[in-house]
């Protein structure tokens, strides 16, 4: 059996370990199930990390294209020509990624800041579709010529923190309805103390923070080493 990749770990098996943690300090708090631990059998723990993992990964990317509002109303996902202009790229780049742009649709899709600026709304939306187009025939060529390892790295890297925003914003979510589901009668679980509930809460919120905020730099980092390499890739095809 294939070793699991960087990839495979930083993107589905880590967040699903941490996960499943988060999960099981919810049962503690709430008493649920408290005959039975999570992480107790490793067996166990890594069959559900996987699951739990490759569910949000999933999740992870469907979010990407039907509610792409939460990842930027939390910084996580900005737009590759945002990226493309809070770096000095552009002035050693930009003509070598226009030749390529070129042959792909027949027209320069980079161009400077201030050019950027002056262009009108629909202008901007055409040259960002064209970008992001751009972005992802970038990426797989390099993948194909095997030149894509250290951007990937910090792909992994980048991904592994999105997908520990997904665990802890499903964890406070699913804490906050259990809360919610104590209050009737009927559902009534072990009563948590205010300090433990508070406790979680904060370490729930910090991670999430923390991990927007790196995975911030990592994508950052990506998409400038992927400029990078594309256009270090076509120099050395001359």
């Amino acid at each position: 059996m294939e070793k699991f990749s960087l990839y495979d770990l930083l993107a589905v098996l880590f967040p699903g370990i941490v996960f499943i943690y988060m999960l099981n300090a919810i049962r503690n708090l709430f008493g649920i199930f408290s005959c039975y631990n999570l992480t107790e059998e490793w067996e166990l723990l890594i069959v559900l990390s996987v699951l739990f993992g490759a569910l949000i990964y999933v999740v992870s990317f469907t979010l990407v294209s039907k509610l792409k509002w939460l990842y930027k109303t939390f910084g996580l996902y900005t737009h590759v020509t945002d990226l493309y202009y809070k770096t000095p790229l552009h002035d050693i780049v930009g003509d070598t990624l226009n030749k390529r742009a070129d042959e792909w649709f027949h027209q320069h899709i980079f161009m400077s800041k201030p050019e950027f600026d002056a262009l009108s709304a629909t202008e901007k939306t055409g040259i960002r579709t064209k970008q992001d187009e751009f972005y992802d025939r970038m990426y797989y060529e390099l993948d194909y010529a095997g030149k894509l390892d250290t951007a990937k790295t910090f792909q992994s890297f980048y991904l592994f923190f999105r997908n520990i925003f997904i665990a802890s914003f499903i964890s406070i979510v699913t804490g906050v309805i259990i809360c919610l589901l104590n209050l009737v009668p009927f559902l009534h679980f072990a009563a948590p103390t205010c300090s433990d509930s508070t406790a979680l809460v904060i370490v729930f919120a910090a991670i999430l923070f923390a991990s927007v905020s790196i995975a911030r730099w990592y994508r950052s980092r990506m998409v400038y080493k992927m400029y990078w390499y594309f256009y270090s890739h076509i120099n050395a095809k001359k």
